[in-house]
Parts: structure tokens; C-alpha cells; sequence
């Protein structure tokens, strides 16, 4: 009797680097990704309402004229800040024309901020569900890069930036590069939310510690329907992919101010100037504090699979609303209020056992491609351990660390 076959498991560092390009090749003649330029072209209208239909009854969509406006701006002329901003809105399509994805974002350059610093903020995406689990989610996520290095050749080239090495479009012209997304705090019982975090945190994202930075996104809806029923910010972490300095645990904190200014210029033209300044005010203050201690924010690594999923607990919506964010904030109010509190009342493990169930959907399917032989299975991304936070509900200061030299950039 022959023995049963036995499934083998395929390397990744087993493959030469053209056998890389052409697969990725192959897989990418499927779709093509597309830049909406001008709000007359025939796809903005389906690439908005996608969007819109996605985000816009969550209060987290811009109103259309305002999407218009970013498209009929001049990217060459500064805001009143000083910030150079290009609005990018892609759509991906099959071969036969059908869309597949929408993203939309902005890169952002100001070097009064940071002389060697471009933002490129992921607003919103979104996938068809026949393309969900495909490479073009990947592709969706980094091509505004693309976007970006452009942008800042053209903006060198007319004399209003200057470049560190603006004959090295490989090494981004010498300019930090940092991608920035906004993303719902994590909750077990949204699905969503634990997904897209774990989608993110395979794309070299981490996050910023709500401790230092409590970042809220401004009311986008109507004028007049924030003033009948109040002003109703939601709270949000800021992802980053700060490229080429994905293993540094710390980010500085004026690179931290510098990407929280203009993030919030972005929304200068459609939101309420005071609304929007108490909200960045709250952030700047808080970095700040921190700076009388510490010259660093810290950036919370997150998950990519069942091995590492305790990294959830410091990002668990209910603990962050408690400790970092004011009640003030209605969607605040609301969740501490709500089901969760009982839940953690009735069993103090309750989150623990929340997370471990997630970790056995997600071991439910095997995976059969690895990196490295000396690691096998799956990518190792191990941390250099922080030292524990205090379990108290500050919200301010940290106390420093005697253990720890007061070091900029920390590597994990």
C-alpha cells in the first residue's frame, strides 16, 4: 500500500527575483488602476457613490461638492498654511471595464512643518466584493506612492520645494515617506474593524498610541444638519507606514506634529474652522505634555495573524474611549454606555476570550507559503519589548522609564 501524498510548502525565498516580478506580472494583467482627474470624467460618478454608499451614511465620506472641489484645485498653489495638497481619487477596472476598486487620499507637502516630509493619507477604500482577497487590494493600498513621487518631482521642478536628492526618485528624492490611514478602533464584535486592522498590520502599519495622539475625524456632514443635531467628531487611531523605517518603534514628535497638521488642513475647506481647531488643539497639547519628557511618540505594533493578536488589547475601543478620549464626544458616550461595560463587569476576561476566538477563525485555514527556512511558517515579526504602560487611566503624561535611555529611533 503507497503511502498518503503529502502537500509541500513552498518558500518564498526559494524563488529568483525575476520569477517575483513576473508572477506579480501575471496576476496584474487582470486589472488596471486608474486616476480620475477631472470631476467630468465618466467613471467619478460610479467611483463616488461607491464610496459614498460605503462611508457616507457613517458621517465618514466628504459631501460630493467637496470631492469636486479637491479635483478643480490647483495642486501647485499652497493652502494659506503653506501645505502643497494633491487630491488623488483611483479606480481599479477589469479587463472588461467593470469597476473593482475605489481609494481615495492626498499627499501633503510642507516644509515649513518638515523639510523632508511627505504625507500621503489614505482616505477611504473600497472593494467590490469580486476582487476582495485578490492582489489588487495590495496594489490599492501603495499606489497613491506612485502619485506622490510624481508630485514632488514636479513640485521641485517649478521651484516650489526644494528635494535633498532630487535625482534619486528610487530613494523618494531623500524625503521621508509616510503613508497615514484612518481606522476604527478595534472591537470584538466588529468583524471589520479586527479585519482591516490585521490587513493593515501585514502592510508594515502601526499605530499611533492614542495615549499621545487622540485623534478625532471632523463631522463631515452637511453645515446645517451639525447645527441641528451638534457636532459629532469620531474617534479614530492614525495608522502609519513610515517607508524604509518600518522596524522603528518610535516616530519623533515633530514628525507626529507635522503629519497631524496636515492631515487637518485637508479638511479646512469643508469643515467649521472652530470645530476643526478645538479637535486639533486636543492632539498638539497632548504631544506637547509628552515632549517635556520625551523627544518620541510611540507606535503600537499591530497584528498580522493568530501568533500576535494580544497586540489588540492596547487598541480595544472600550479601554480607549475610557482613558484617552472626553465623554463630550457623543460616539464616546455612546459605546461606554453601551453593552460592552456589562460585559466586562459580569467577566473580567471577557476581552481575552474575545480575542482568542478570533484567533481560532483565523488558524482555521493553513497556510502553505513561508519565508525563510531558519524562521518557517510565517513571517517573525518579533518587537524589542517596551516597558509595560500603567494601568492607570492617565491621559496625559507619562512618567519616564529609568530603565530606558530616552533614545530616538528605537528598533524593534
Amino acid at each position: 500500500m503507497s503511502s498518503p501524498a503529502r502537500r509541500l510548502r513552498l518558500c518564498m525565498k526559494d524563488l529568483y527575483h525575476q520569477d517575483v516580478w513576473e508572477m506579480i506580472e501575471r496576476e496584474s494583467r487582470k486589472f488596471g488602476i486608474w486616476e480620475i482627474s477631472d470631476e467630468h470624467d465618466p467613471l467619478f460618478a460610479p467611483a463616488y457613490r461607491a464610496l459614498w454608499d460605503a462611508f457616507g451614511p457613517a458621517g465618514e465620506m466628504e459631501r460630493e461638492e467637496a470631492i469636486r472641489g479637491h479635483l478643480r484645485e490647483d495642486p501647485f498653489e499652497p493652502l494659506p498654511s503653506g501645505t502643497f495638497l494633491r487630491y488623488f481619487l483611483v479606480a481599479a477596472r477589469d479587463e472588461h471595464g467593470n469597476l473593482l476598486g475605489v481609494r481615495d487620499g492626498s499627499v501633503f507637502v510642507n516644509q515649513s512643518y518638515a523639510p523632508d516630509l511627505c504625507v500621503v493619507y489614505l482616505s477611504h477604500i473600497y472593494m467590490f466584493p469580486e476582487a476582495r482577497g485578490t492582489v489588487l487590494s495590495y496594489w490599492m493600498r501603495i499606489c497613491p506612492v506612485d502619485i506622490a513621487i510624481q508630485f514632488m518631482a514636479e513640485l521641485h521642478y517649478r521651484g516650489l520645494i526644494r528635494l535633498p536628492q532630487p535625482d534619486q526618485p528610487g530613494r523618494n528624492f531623500g524625503m521621508r515617506v509616510d503613508l497615514a490611514a484612518e481606522m476604527e478602533y478595534f472591537s470584538p464584535e466588529d468583524r471589520i474593524s479586527w479585519q482591516r486592522i490585521l490587513f493593515y498590520g501585514r502592510g508594515g502599519f502601526d499605530a499611533i498610541n492614542p495615549r499621545h495622539f487622540p485623534y478625532v475625524q471632523p463631522d463631515f456632514r452637511d453645515p446645517e444638519e451639525i447645527r441641528r443635531t451638534g457636532h459629532q467628531p469620531l474617534p479614530f487611531m492614525i495608522l502609519v507606514r513610515r517607508m524604509g523605517r518600518e522596524r522603528e518603534a518610535m516616530m519623533p514628535i515633530d514628525e507626529a506634529s507635522a503629519l497631524m497638521r496636515m492631515i487637518y488642513d485637508d479638511f479646512q475647506d469643508h469643515c467649521e474652522s472652530d470645530l476643526l481647531q478645538s479637535s486639533l488643539q486636543v492632539v498638539l497639547n497632548r504631544l506637547l505634555e509628552r515632549e517635556r519628557t520625551k523627544n518620541f511618540v510611540q507606535l503600537l505594533p499591530l497584528p498580522t495573524g493568530p501568533k500576535d493578536l494580544s497586540r489588540l488589547r492596547r487598541l480595544f475601543r472600550y479601554k480607549v474611549y475610557e482613558r484617552y478620549y472626553g465623554r463630550s464626544i457623543p460616539e464616546v458616550a455612546e459605546v461606554l454606555s453601551g453593552p460592552i461595560k456589562e460585559e466586562l463587569a459580569k467577566d473580567p476576561h471577557w476581552l481575552d476570550k474575545q480575542i482568542a476566538a478570533i484567533g481560532r477563525q483565523l488558524e482555521q485555514r493553513p497556510h502553505w507559503v513561508f519565508p525563510n527556512r531558519d524562521r518557517d511558517w510565517t513571517f517573525d515579526d518579533q518587537y524589542v519589548q517596551l516597558p509595560p504602560e500603567s494601568g492607570e487611566p492617565e491621559v496625559t503624561m507619562e512618567e519616564p522609564a529609568p530603565d530606558v535611555p530616552d533614545l530616538m529611533p528605537r528598533i524593534r
